[in-house]
């Protein structure tokens, strides 16, 4: 039996903490509800999920569908879509069925290629060989969640590039569906002996645009996505990982001169979420420190702790790591074990805190 092989490479950064990362998680399992109940997708199509941060891992196996579990979708810094790349490829070489002259292989593998941002390693090396051995065999359909990634690289790796609109009415159950139609698609073409391009379904209006025109030069690397500010934070009662985020807006400083009004602009970032996550974020985050830190004047907004409800979440301790606290007054840090002295930092008195990579 030729298999009709699917890959879901999903980027699971800290930029995409939270609801998008719930949603999707959700998405992925309501993809293999739909496509049980069709019978040619049910005889060919068979699913991997690979997530990427700092590190990419293989959650789920190449598995028959009808006997693929939904994985819980991990969290980890950094958006290491080089190393996504390539472990991809050895996915696609170690698990893929070529054909030779005694035996048909696979049909040409999809891939869903899933982010929300830039890349945080260098994808120069990945991205040659990507296009050098598997960007004609290979369907790639590489989606731009919130039109937050980097386009020009996606046009580098597929044709099929589009940016999803997540703030349409109904978007990521749209979105789904429209995953699990275009997926239907290529396997009524492949059982028809069809095995070309992907046959895309075509999307609702407004929720999914093609990037026509990209430039195709390569991005250099940044080192961190600098749409947000997260942190990473441990609770200082049950000593379990959180991250904090912040995401970046343009405001105005107040004058009354309206010229200066014009001219005067900040560059702050607004609390969006402190979510509690697992210890296996550190097995998924690269060990790269970011080299970055923002002042903690440029912040908008204090959060709770989400494990145990302390009023200071944003706390920094003296070997440069964040935890909470519930108030000023002598704490333990549950990074490095030391007792220090905390108290409230004025306006004005800010001090840098080092950064998570996005």
């Amino acid at each position: 039996m030729r298999r009709l092989p699917i890959f879901f490479l999903v980027d699971v950064s800290e930029s995409m903490v939270g609801e998008n990362l719930y949603k999707l998680e959700a998405g992925i399992a309501a993809v293999v509800s739909t496509l049980r109940k069709d019978p040619y997708a049910l005889e060919t199509a068979y699913l991997s999920v690979i997530a990427f941060a700092g590190k990419a891992r293989t959650v789920t196996q190449l598995t028959e569908l009808f006997a693929f579990h939904p994985p819980e979708l991990p969290v980890g810094g950094g958006t290491a879509l080089g190393a996504a790349l390539v472990h991809l490829m050895n996915e696609i070489d170690r698990t893929v069925v070529t054909t030779t002259p005694d035996r048909k292989g696979d049909w040409r593998p999809i891939v869903f290629l899933l982010t929300d941002g830039h890349p945080t390693d260098d994808v120069t090396n990945a991205v040659e060989q990507w296009k050098r051995r598997y960007r004609q065999k290979i369907n790639m359909v590489a989606v731009s969640i919130g039109g937050g990634a980097d386009h020009a690289l996606l046009k580098q790796l597929t044709d099929d590039v589009v940016v999803f609109n997540d703030t349409a009415p109904d978007a990521f159950a749209r979105f789904i569906q429209w995953i699990s139609m275009s997926i239907q698609s290529q396997s009524r073409s492949v059982s028809a002996g069809q095995d070309t391009g992907v046959s895309l379904a075509k999307a609702e209006p407004g929720l999914l645009v093609p990037i026509e025109k990209a430039s195709t030069g390569l991005t250099p690397f940044l080192g961190v996505d600098d749409r947000y500010a997260v942190f990473v934070g441990k609770c200082s009662r049950k000593t379990l990982p959180y991250l904090i985020k912040y995401e970046r807006h343009m405001g105005r400083i107040e004058t009354t001169d309206p010229v200066l009004s014009r001219l005067l602009r900040t560059r702050r970032y607004v609390l969006d979420a402190a979510i509690p996550v697992k210890n296996s974020y550190f097995d998924l985050s690269d060990t790269i420190d970011s080299g970055q830190s923002i002042n903690s004047d440029e912040l908008i907004g204090q959060p709770n702790c989400p494990h145990c409800g302390s009023r200071f979440a944003m706390a920094v301790c003296g070997c440069g790591h964040v935890h909470c606290v519930e108030g000023a007054g002598e704490h333990v840090c549950p990074w490095c074990g030391k007792t220090g002295r905390y108290a409230m930092a004025e306006e004005g008195d800010g001090f840098d805190i080092n950064r998570g990579r996005g």
